[in-house]
């Protein structure tokens, strides 16, 4: 197996060259991609041929107007497509598609998902009112991993799961200091479409791995001191409170999250609504109840549901209007518990989620074990 192939040049445009010739080769019949959208002021995700592949697309964008693991889920949730397509796939996109295929939200037949070195990508609102163009030269100056990215989210900023690890294929970017990228299978899949593909099979790949290694120790120091404050600052019902002060309970949040898959949200049911004279009840019992009512039982309900899968990938914050640090406080969230489970989301199709099976004693380090709780019974 090959470790990888150097493509020398520009990334973006050797990027979908090789897409391009995937599709000339017949290798593949589409791509699912993002692209700008006909003002140029941000992106749209698109299902395209050959045709119209150069055109607009942009397959490392500077921002995540949509999660695509959503946007896959929403492609396949009727079945599977017919003819072989590329999917590509910031790598936190990439490790919610493989959660979702877990639990058979996402069917990954005759797909084929391409990653990369994530650089990281600005807030939404800083996009859209900001320079495009400017902000769009400057994420292009750090995709060969020597510069940091300036002003991203709060969970880019401290990620520390950057690269596309697992995919069929990997853009390699980091190392490559942007004067071209490389090509790694990471799969017999990978490795077939790559076979003829244009480029040197390099033996120079190690300075990825250096410049990853060396990446992701910084990354993880600084994620572990970034949360450890956060957690101080939200520890306590009356600190969360505080800190989710400004929410509007519009749920956007659990919308946008590809996480939150189920069909109809339990606080979106009737099961919440009440009666005036029952509001009226709590209220005096609380002098005073706040509309609509708890504000905090919703936040804490995701954090039960879907922290174990968190994959931080920032899209909750994207969409906040009152900019709650829901990216920060989820990945806090997910942080601890997938420690609890040693469960990292995304990391192999294989590794079922902790919820999802059943161990007769495996929180035993939390809690009294089963046996001897109920043996005397």
């Amino acid at each position: 197996m090959i470790k990888g192939i150097w493509v020398e040049g520009p990334v973006k445009k050797g990027v979908l060259d090789f897409l391009n010739g995937l599709l000339a080769e017949k290798k593949i019949k589409a791509v699912l991609m993002p692209a700008k959208n006909k003002g140029g002021d941000s992106y749209a995700w698109f299902l395209m041929g050959k045709d119209r592949l150069l055109e607009s697309a942009d397959p490392v964008p500077p921002v995540m107007t949509t999660q695509g693991a959503n946007v896959v889920s929403y492609l396949t949730k009727k079945g599977p497509v017919w003819e072989k397509t590329a999917v590509l796939l910031r790598p936190c996109e990439y490790r919610a598609v493989i959660e979702l295929a877990k639990i058979k939200q996402v069917d990954l037949t005759n797909l084929v998902l391409i990653s990369f070195d994530c650089p990281g990508a600005y807030p939404l609102e800083k996009y859209v009112n900001g320079d495009p163009e400017e902000l769009d030269e400057s994420f292009e100056v750090c995709l060969g991993g020597v510069v940091e990215l300036d002003g991203p989210r709060n969970v880019c900023a401290i990620c520390h799961r950057f690269t596309g690890t697992g995919a069929d294929i990997e853009i390699g970017l980091m190392g490559g200091e942007g004067k071209g990228f490389w090509l790694v299978p990471g799969s017999k899949q990978g490795e077939e479409l790559l076979d003829g593909a244009v480029g040197s099979e390099s033996d120079n790949i190690d300075v990825r791995e250096k410049a990853i290694s060396d990446r992701t120790i910084a990354r993880e120091t600084k994620r572990n001191n970034t949360l450890d404050s956060f957690q101080e600052t939200v520890m306590g019902p009356e600190n969360l409170l505080n800190t989710l002060s400004a929410c509007i309970n519009c749920h956007n949040c659990s919308r946008v999250c590809p996480i939150c898959f189920c069909r109809e949200c339990y606080f979106d049911s009737k099961a919440l609504s009440s009666e005036a004279d029952n509001m009226l009840q709590r209220a005096q019992r609380k002098s005073g109840l706040r509309l609509p009512p708890d504000l905090l039982l919703f936040h804490l309900g995701r954090m039960s549901h879907m922290s174990v899968s968190c994959v931080s990938c920032g899209a909750c914050e994207d969409a906040c209007p009152a900019n709650v640090p829901v990216s920060m406080l989820f990945a806090l969230a997910g942080r601890n518990t997938q420690a609890v489970f040693d469960y990292e989301p995304g990391r192999r199709l294989d590794e079922a989620i902790p919820h999802t099976v059943f161990k007769f004693e495996e929180l035993k380090d939390f809690e009294t074990p089963y046996i001897k709780e109920y043996s005397k019974v």
